[in-house]
């Protein structure tokens, strides 16, 4: 393979081609204001470089798929020699082309049995589709017409094409954009880690027995076709129990289903087999492969098809539909020169040699407080975090990847609460051995940190910026972007500047011990305006950073301050979790938030509570926002437009989904109750209707003062922000008698009272508190009284006397205690 170049020296536009990134791509998964790149230059093996001269180890191989190693020098030339004598042509009708036909024979000779024939695609995603087309058409041309439905696996991932959107069992990749393909219904896949879901129930008799029961539920008759990955790998390398495929498969069988199996990430020796339909004795009638299949020197996907679907499909008028690039030449030579180095290299028994070492290494990670399990097949790992002791959530695993590759220039990935190791096949000891000590390193501070935890902390002031500017205040770019540390001389005081839509981010373990004043812009709608300015970022020097935080419309135009109270999200849950046990709503339901899905709003939120709950969290979005800006400019067909395709989506998830609780806001609890059908399938569905917020508008509570969802369903929660009377003053109520507050259905809420009086502190006097569910921070307005602290007391019956925290706020000084009960 190549050598990476010797120079280390950065490229000499590499400033410019960041520039030209962010102004020019879009990158998948990254918000549009984020303005950090990585833009590498360089390959050899495992290790690669970036264009400012940066090395690191590739412990992903890229997207699980360079299995032989970057650099190949024998693929290039595969690729040059096939150009050089015919670069491409169409494999449609009755052409081919030699690499293309030698290739198939390569594929079919390696591929369990009853594999037959190969449909070549572009990729992984258009060879799903392809599967879901041809499973479809095969009953169709066998009289059967009526089978189109899908069924697929919630946590599943088969890319983001239409079809395979559809199928993927992650809602984040169903949200704004419309309908899904008709007809799928999500499953749950067996989690042996998580009996939580599975009600004290084996995971595989409890899956088999929900494939029984959706089979009769839709009708074998209707049923087309099951798609699955045969080890989940985004959502965190679970393979399952050895007998559940086998047994997926007779069941399938028995009703005339196929089965498509979703090889593309396992495929080519990753887990150190061929394909991983051998490994777990499972003979599909479609095998979708692509990554390993070229090691990313070509993009390119193969559909493997057995011989009974092969009958079907190609007679009469063929298969009909190809991709253009199906079969390229090119590709296909690059293809057999791939396989041919897995081979002679015997790099599947790499696999599974360096994958042992690996996850040797890394399970010794499971004695660490933070680590719930480590799995490894092959060279596939996940190293999942463990839930927090005080939420019951998976710790976010979103800050291990960033810190792995500033400390130690190793690259792994991560989903919500799994790092994912996956590195190209040809990884040396040493290599491995660099990547388990750098993850060790990484979550060993991070389990030291936690074991101090806040409250062992001793309390210190947070200090103070209080020079006055001399023009408006206003919130730079930058600010919005930036997620470096940043230094103020003026005080000593270091900065964590969060840059917005980061969701899991815990100041208890990355601000507590490092930073002085925290800044959390995805608050900035409270804080409204802030100047900065001088803004240095880390690594160019320590410049001045005078930061003051404005009140907008405020009586005394003086500087707000951020604070956290760390423990404050943890009780807020728990007390939660206690009311709705009080209330018989049943653990390990399913739940489906509908709402604002911000970072401090109600979807964090949601899934807070469906997973402490053991249930899965689904959700749809609804920007609020745009409704009453719509509303404002005199569009309000537009508005209704928005609310329609909002209850569409919620729609389809009831029908689709097994759905225990909604949780939603006031407007869309009185969008679903107008909807006469649509509140007939929550009331026939649903355990449990949720509201929460601030809006308690006359209209909805006479909306549920008619019973047009039974009291016994609804539960009010004020579950994303504190208040104190104000929440009473806009619901038409005696500020000072809140206790007077009587609607038909149970309520719970926080509210601020005066320890001194046990009177309630007035909202926009004294008393105004408001939490981010997700950035755990609180912001304290000027009109708190000085030495301030925050105290939170549940009420009896919802985990005691417990104290969340107690914080002195240096900024206000003075005596007062602001307590939230129940």
């Amino acid at each position: 393979m190549t050598a990476l170049h010797a120079k280390t020296a950065p490229l000499a536009d590499a400033d410019l081609l960041v520039k030209r990134d962010q102004s020019r791509l879009i990158h998948p998964h990254l918000p549009g204001d984020t303005t950090d790149r990585i833009v590498m230059v360089e390959g050899s093996g495992c290790r690669l470089r970036d264009a400012h001269g940066r090395e690191y180890l590739d412990a992903t191989g890229g997207l699980m798929l360079a299995h032989v190693g970057h650099g190949r020098r024998e693929l290039i030339e595969a690729a040059a020699g096939q150009m050089a004598k015919l670069e491409y042509y169409s494999s449609f009708h009755e052409f081919s082309n030699e690499p293309s036909i030698r290739l198939a024979d390569r594929l079919i000779g390696l591929a369990p049995p009853p594999m037959e024939r190969v449909y070549f695609t572009s990729g992984g995603a258009e060879a799903v589709d392809a599967a879901l087309r041809m499973a479809r058409l095969y009953h169709h041309r066998r009289g059967e017409r009526d089978r189109t439905w899908v069924l697929a696996r919630s946590l599943g991932y088969h890319g983001v094409s239409y079809g395979g959107a559809a199928a993927t069992g992650m809602p984040m990749f169903h949200q704004g954009f419309g309908p899904m393909l008709p007809h799928v219904r999500h499953l749950t896949p067996p989690m042996p880690f998580h009996p939580e879901m599975y009600g004290g129930e084996d995971p595989t008799e409890f899956c088999l027995r929900e494939l029984r029961e959706t089979i009769e539920d839709i009708g074998a008759e209707n049923i087309a076709v099951m798609i699955g990955e045969p080890i989940l790998g985004v959502a965190g390398v679970v393979e399952p129990p050895g007998d559940y495929w086998p047994r997926v498969r007779e069941l399938l069988a028995s009703h005339g289903i196929l089965l498509i199996l979703d090889e593309v990430i396992t495929a080519y020796g990753r887990t150190g087999h061929w394909f991983a339909a051998e490994r777990l004795g499972v003979t599909p009638d479609f095998i979708v492969t692509a990554k390993g299949l070229t090691s990313g020197y070509f993009p390119m996907g193969a559909l493997l098809v057995a011989g009974q679907v092969v009958d079907v499909v190609t007679r009469d008028e063929g298969f009909v539909g190809g991709y253009t690039y199906s079969g390229h030449a090119t590709g296909c030579a690059v293809a057999l020169e791939n396989l041919a180095i897995l081979e002679r290299e015997n790099l599947l028994a790499a696999a599974t040699r360096v994958g042992d070492r690996l996850g040797e290494r890394l399970r010794r990670l499971e004695e660490l407080p933070v680590v719930g399990q480590v799995r490894q097949t092959g060279l596939m790992i996940g190293v999942e975090l463990a839930q927090d002791p005080a939420t019951g959530e998976p710790l976010p695993a979103d800050r291990v990847p960033p810190l792995v590759r500033e400390r130690a220039g190793v690259i792994v990935r991560n989903n919500p609460n799994t790092v994912l190791i996956s590195p190209p096949l040809v990884m040396s000891d040493d290599e491995a051995d660099r990547v388990a000590d750098a993850v060790t390193e990484v979550l060993t501070e991070f389990a030291t940190r936690r074991r101090s935890g806040p409250s062992a902390a001793p309390a210190r002031e947070l200090p103070v910026l209080d020079q006055p500017w001399d023009r408006p205040p206003s919130m730079p770019d930058l600010l919005a972007a930036a997620m470096e540390w940043h230094f103020d001389p003026r005080t000593g005081s270091r900065f964590w500047l969060e840059r917005a839509k980061r969701l899991d981010f815990d100041p208890r373990v990355d601000v507590r011990t490092e930073a002085d004043l925290a800044l959390f812009p995805n608050v900035v709608d409270e804080l409204r305006d802030a100047r900065v300015e001088d803004l240095v970022p880390r690594g160019y020097g320590d410049g001045p950073i005078p930061l003051e935080v404005y009140e907008s419309g405020g009586t005394t135009g003086a500087p707000k301050r951020i604070a956290w109270l760390p423990d404050l999200h943890d009780q807020l849950i728990t007390w939660h979790c206690g009311v709705l046990d009080d209330r018989g709503v049943p653990r390990g339901a399913n739940w489906l938030t509908i709402g604002p899905s911000g970072p401090h709003m109600f979807g964090p939120m949601g899934r807070s509570l469906a997973h402490r709950r053991g249930g899965l969290p689904f959700t749809v979005d609804l920007d609020p926002r745009w409704v009453k800006k719509c509303v404002a400019e005199g569009r309000p067909e537009e508005a209704k437009r928005y609310l329609a395709h909002v209850l569409d989506q919620v729609e389809t998830i009831l029908r689709t989904q097994d759905i225990g609780v909604v949780f939603t806001t006031p407007p869309l609890l009185e969008a679903l109750g107008g909807d006469e059908e649509l509140a007939a399938l929550v009331n026939r569905k649903v355990h449990t209707l949720i509201w929460g917020g601030a809006s308690m508008d006359v209209d909805t509570r006479s909306l549920l003062r008619e019973e047009v969802f039974p009291a016994a369903r609804l539960l009010g929660f004020y579950g994303s922000t504190m208040v104190g009377a104000g929440m009473y003053e806009r619901a038409g109520l005696a500020a000072d008698e809140p206790s007077t507050f009587d609607p038909p259905y149970p309520f719970v809420s926080m509210r601020v009272v005066d320890p001194g009086t046990g009177g309630t502190v007035p909202y926009g006097e004294r008393g105004q508190v408001v939490m981010s569910h997700v950035s755990r921070s609180m912001l304290l307005p000027n009109n708190l009284e000085r030495d301030t602290a925050i105290r939170i007391r549940p009420a009896e019956g919802f985990g005691g006397d417990a104290v969340a925290g107690i914080k002195p706020v240096s900024a206000f000084g003075g005596t007062t205690v602001v307590e939230g009960v129940y």
